[in-house]
């Protein structure tokens, strides 16, 4: 496992922060590799057009930012199948995405659905999805990265929306987890992938109440011991 250092939030945690999952459980705390989308600050609308009326197997797409305020660009009159018209003022968003590792955070218990509920509905309105909080890496790499001032103050808890980790399976490296970017995954088995480790009881206590500062904008009694830790740790150094 990870040896954190000594201004990490993990020394805390008696024990391991990572415990081995052989089971590969989908629950709080578990560890998996998804596609995860990489949000805006502005969307982008994807509009669709066919080339050939007759088909449907080439268009022309176009990106552009779509405002709350503004007006949407008018809808193809020869949409492709693939893509259909839609209705009111549903649309395609387009974002960028990439398989990272994640931090399953809630949203894992599963009810089926009497189907007598559901008669006559679309399937994809009752699917399930598990709720995740995906993982960036720190390493400076081209444009991509965190400078490292940044990722120390991260470590520090200076930040309620970041966490600042070291990820335990054989691509393991510091990583800044993003609780502002938290989205859905489907439970279907080509959705995700079990890395095989999940927090362990302490870690995910802890974890539980920065997500709370991230929510609530109040921290709890861990935090505010770390954070008089790290003074320490500066004075003496």
């Amino acid at each position: 496992m990870s040896k954190y250092p000594e201004d990490a939030i993990q020394t805390l945690v008696t024990g391991d922060w990572w415990l081995p999952d052989a089971a590969k459980t989908i629950c709080r705390g578990a560890l998996v590799q998804a596609y995860v989308q990489f949000f805006s600050q502005v969307p982008f609308e994807l509009i669709t057009t066919r080339i050939d009326p007759a088909d449907h197997n080439t268009a022309f797409h176009k990106m552009q930012p779509l405002y709350t305020a503004g007006r949407r660009s008018g809808t193809p009159s020869l949409p492709v199948a693939a893509m259909p018209q839609l209705n009111g003022a549903d649309c395609f968003i387009a974002n960028r995405a990439k398989r990272r590792p994640c931090l399953v955070l809630g949203a894992v218990e599963r009810k089926n659905v009497d189907p007598r509920l559901v008669v006559g509905m679309v399937k994809d309105s009752t699917h399930d999805f598990f709720l995740v909080a995906p993982y960036y890496s720190v390493a400076q790499e081209a444009r991509s990265g965190y400078n490292p001032e940044f990722v120390e103050r991260i470590r520090h808890a200076e930040y309620s929306r970041y966490f600042w980790d070291s990820l335990p399976h054989s691509r393991g490296h510091e990583t800044i987890l993003r609780f502002d970017q938290i989205q859905p995954v489907g439970f279907h088995h080509q959705a995700h992938e079990h890395l095989g480790y999940k927090l362990s009881p302490g870690a995910l206590a802890l974890t539980d109440e920065w997500l709370n500062w991230m929510l609530h904008g109040k921290d709890g009694d861990n935090l505010r011991f770390f954070r008089d830790l790290i003074k320490n740790i500066e004075a003496g150094s």
